[in-house]
């Protein structure tokens, strides 16, 4: 009653501040009429994507003909400039073969290749392999060892020399071997004089073919030879560490297809135009490229400032809609400050719908789902009574059949040897510190494989597949369990290791598995629940566990599991077991390992993987602790 009090007080004051009281009836849509302005940014969103795309596409379209034409020009030009040196060396080389035998020869090679050089003086050198080189005097000051250095290099080169004694003209880069920006052009030449053909080479400065590269804007030509090597670049470090392009796929893409141009990214993922074209029988391409994004950037800036004038009518809209729509804001922000308790965990709310509009029809579904939220946290507060999460969220949602229920299910078992003797050594602190552990590390296999931990006994593990959780048959459910087991067996291995490392007795655990009916449901008082299974089943898995000791293993499994698990496990079968309550004989197997698994292949080699010393059946008392089987002779 005191909260409808304060909440009728808070009501008459929302009402005096209030000019003028919205009248019931009226939808969302005509309070929100200011909504325009959303439609606006809509109109300038999708202009300004519309203009993007068309502008940017024509942009696209000029910056690859601008692309093309650029790299047209420039492979004719440099052809020809190329074509032009190659034949002129030609006819010198020729002329000389004419003068070989005049007796003035030398002053007239000299006064040709003057000639030959002032008519082409980017030429640096020639050199036949017949007659070595002849220099520009210049050059040859600064190289005097040119020739020496230049024959070895060819020496080196067994590919390119024998492609050019093969009729297959190469341009290289060796800028690296004279330390100065020069290329060279090799060729197949006649030679009349000894009747056979000899390399012929022109080197010459690539400073004049730079100067005649056609740029654009945003355009950049270079030329590369037929392997992706830099032989002409505007980038002077480019050409002298005659820098490997053939990787780009622009490049590759060039050499593919001729008069290739698109788009393509570079190795640091910059996108480029790209236009190539083969030059000299494809010994060159001449490459035109632009970065994509400068290509763009004035577009990127006019868009720049539409989506800021853009903004701007936004946050106008915003201001207009926020003062039209307080009578929206207003019911929902009571819807939020209800949410908010419901997730503090308060579900004693009360909140009455004042209109007929979507707000009121929310307001009344939202009272409903509080109550049905009120109810499962009920439910859920109930189930906190069961020991397992996974059981009782299954239960909460409806999965779960809460009464007694007959299932097939595997059981597992597992337990620390000795491990009364081993706390009477510890303080209490330190049992709670090895058993957090301990758990920790063997509960994570059962999880692993989807099993559900039933109850823990001190320090002994229940766990069941096929129970609450199942993998769909009892032979996968059963075959879980001992993956299990032998996932503890590894986990044991390296939890000692640690133990070991910090001086501490090693831990030895057995683990039994027995599958058979069980009869699965809620167990406990009114206070406190468990989901479980119980059943000679249950019981036939405990006793096989303690089976472990005088067997000296530590994994044994019944038969009745071992029937559905066979074909994936080395097993040893073990004497056959009376128990009490049974007329026949139980057979136990020692599980060895999972078939194809790296590890211990037969029971000996378990046991001295064990530690376990093999033991004399005959002189065992299997009765000496439980005394509820027997080892049958």
């Amino acid at each position: 009653m005191e909260m409808e009090e304060e909440i009728k007080e808070e009501q008459k004051k929302e009402k005096k501040k209030k000019n003028k009281k919205i009248k019931v009836g009226f939808p969302i849509s005509f309070k929100l009429i200011t909504i325009f302005s959303i439609l606006v940014i809509c109109v300038l969103g999708f202009s300004t994507a519309m203009v993007y795309y068309f502008v940017s596409d024509d942009e696209g379209k000029k910056a690859q003909t601008n692309n093309q034409d650029i790299n047209t020009r420039t492979s004719q030009t440099i052809q020809q400039l190329f074509q032009n040196v190659q034949g002129n060396v030609n006819g010198y080389l020729n002329t000389l073969l004419v003068l070989e035998d005049d007796i003035t020869y030398e002053e007239k090679a000299s006064l040709l290749f003057a000639d030959l050089c002032n008519r082409n003086p980017e030429i640096a050198f020639i050199y036949t392999s017949q007659k070595g080189m002849i220099g520009e005097a210049d050059f040859l000051k600064a190289h005097p060892s040119a020739l020496g250095m230049f024959e070895n290099w060819l020496n080196t080169n067994d590919k390119i020399k024998n492609a050019v004694l093969y009729g297959r003209n190469r341009v290289e880069n060796i800028s690296q071997l004279f330390q100065e920006p020069l290329i060279c052009i090799l060729f197949n030449h006649y030679n009349s004089e000894v009747g056979k053909n000899e390399i012929a080479v022109v080197g010459f400065s690539v400073q004049k073919y730079i100067d005649v590269l056609s740029t654009g804007t945003y355009n950049t030509t270079y030329i590369i030879n037929e392997d992706g090597k830099v032989l002409i670049h505007p980038d002077n470090t480019k050409i002298m560490n005659a820098e490997d392009f053939s990787k780009l796929a622009g490049i590759k893409a060039i050499k593919e297809k001729d008069n290739q141009q698109s788009i393509y990214a570079d190795d640091k993922g910059v996108e480029w135009f790209y236009a190539g074209e083969p030059i000299l029988d494809r010994t060159m391409y001449v490459v035109t490229c632009a970065d994509k994004a400068v290509v763009f950037e004035t577009i990127q800036k006019t868009t720049y400032w539409i989506v800021l004038i853009s903004v701007a009518v936004l946050f106008f809209a915003i201001i207009i809609i926020r003062f039209f729509s307080r009578s929206l804001t207003a019911p929902i922000e009571r819807l939020v400050d209800a949410t908010s308790s419901i997730e503090a965990g308060d579900y004693d709310i009360h909140i009455k719908a004042r209109t007929h509009d979507e707000i009121g029809y929310l307001t009344k579904n939202f009272m409903n789902m509080t109550v049905g939220l009120s109810e499962r946290q009920r439910l859920m507060t109930s189930f906190s009574k069961f020991t397992n999460r996974i059981v009782a969220e299954k239960a909460a949602s409806g999965e779960l059949d809460l009464g007694g229920v007959t299932k097939r299910a595997t059981i597992f078992f597992s337990d620390i040897r000795s491990f009364t003797a081993m706390s009477e050594k510890l303080k209490p602190q330190e049992i709670v510190d090895f058993l957090n552990d301990y758990m920790t590390r063997m509960v994570n296999c059962v999880t692993r494989t989807n099993g559900v931990v039933d109850k823990y006994i001190g320090d002994s593990i229940m766990a069941v597949w096929g129970g609450a959780i199942t993998s769909g048959s009892a032979s996968t459910d059963a075959w879980h369990a001992v993956k299990t087991a032998l996932l503890m067996r590894v986990a044991l291995f390296e939890f000692n290791a640690l133990r070991k490392k910090e001086g501490k007795a090693p831990v030895k655990i057995g683990c039994g598995i027995n599958t058979g009916d069980v009869v699965a449901g809620q167990i406990g008082s009114s206070e406190r629940m468990e989901y479980t299974v119980i059943g000679d089943a249950v019981n036939l898995a405990s006793r096989t566990e303690a089976l472990n000791k005088p067997f000296a293993t530590d994994i044994l499994i019944t038969e009745n599991t071992y029937k559905l698990i066979k074909n994936r496990v080395i097993v040893k079968e073990m004497p056959p077991v009376h128990v009490k309550g049974k007329s026949d004989a139980i057979k136990i197997y020692a599980v060895i390992n999972a078939i194809g698994v790296k590890g211990p292949s037969n029971i000996d080699e378990l046991r001295q993987f064990l530690g376990n010393q093999t033991p004399d059946l005959s002189k065992v008392d299997t009765d000496e602790e439980e005394k509820k089987y027997q080892i049958q002779a």
